[in-house]
């Protein structure tokens, strides 16, 4: 392994929509864990509950948290993907350990994804912004966040100054996703695939989450456009990132247009293109 780059995207807090989680879990799709962390030793069972799926009345399978990094190799280079669920415990040491396998492994840098929800509107480009511990690390086009702010720190966050306090750069991704969309929103998981496909300088192979985006979009625009009240308020949010606008209603929840939109999708007498 050749100075690897170092990308996460945890579960948790700072993952609207889960965009962060999908677009890391999307990159270490198929690559090999080499560090598993002790699930016991890092979870309360009781907010990182494990996921029980059942089929014709039978319980099938048992998911446990998780939280490990996996490598992977796109265009011959070497990536490591730190992915699963934020632990609920042992942070410190975990930094601990994170400081020296970085610099064991002589990784390159880190990359960080998070996504916040935001006063926007839904559409095919998702804003993203970043913070830089080197600007060398930035991207042409990449927007700086230069406003101060104070907001409770995430563990993804927390595990990057552990990296950057061992001599290793950093720069974090955070997409911007609508407040009113849940889980999955496509836009914001190809947001943060491209920003670090930049960082890596590989290609990924993004058509068929370039297909999704695209039906999901113009299905989100369906659901508004039936809500008259909604389609004024999503329609003028241009512009009123930073300020207070009283949601209307009739607007849906993210649960309710997640939830018509994934319908739609598993819909198998839709018509595909």
């Amino acid at each position: 392994m050749e100075k690897p780059v170092l990308v996460a995207g945890l579960a948790g807090w700072g993952d609207a929509a889960s965009a962060a989680s999908d677009a890391a879990d999307w990159l270490a799709e198929s690559g090999q864990p080499i560090v598993t962390f002790d699930p016991d030793s890092i979870f309360d069972y009781r907010s990182n509950r494990p996921i029980l799926r059942f089929n014709s009345g039978e319980a099938q399978s048992l998911t446990w948290p998780r939280m490990e990094i996996v490598h992977v190799r796109p265009s011959g280079h070497d990536v490591l993907v730190l992915v699963g669920n934020e632990p609920d415990y042992a942070w410190s040491r975990i930094c601990d350990a994170l400081g020296d396998l970085v610099q064991h492994l002589d990784v390159a840098h880190l990359v960080t994804l998070g996504a916040v929800p935001t006063p926007v509107r839904h559409g095919p480009e998702t804003a993203v912004f970043c913070t830089a511990s080197d600007p060398r690390l930035l991207l042409a086009g990449d927007e700086l966040l230069m406003d101060e702010i104070v907001v409770p720190a995430s563990a993804g966050t927390v595990f990057r100054s552990a990296v950057e306090d061992v001599g290793i750069p950093a720069i974090g991704y955070w997409a911007q996703v609508p407040q009113y969309v849940g889980r999955p929103y496509h836009p914001a998981v190809l947001g943060l695939l491209r920003k670090v496909s930049g960082q890596l300088e590989v290609e990924f192979a993004v058509e068929a989450l370039e297909e999704e985006s695209k039906v999901q979009i113009d299905r989100l625009d369906e659901i508004i456009s039936q809500r008259s009240e909604a389609a004024e308020f999503i329609e003028g949010l241009e512009g009123r990132i930073g300020t207070t606008s009283k949601i209307p209603e009739d607007l849906p929840t993210a649960d309710e247009i997640a939830d018509e939109v994934l319908k739609f999708l598993e819909d198998p007498d839709r018509e595909e293109n």
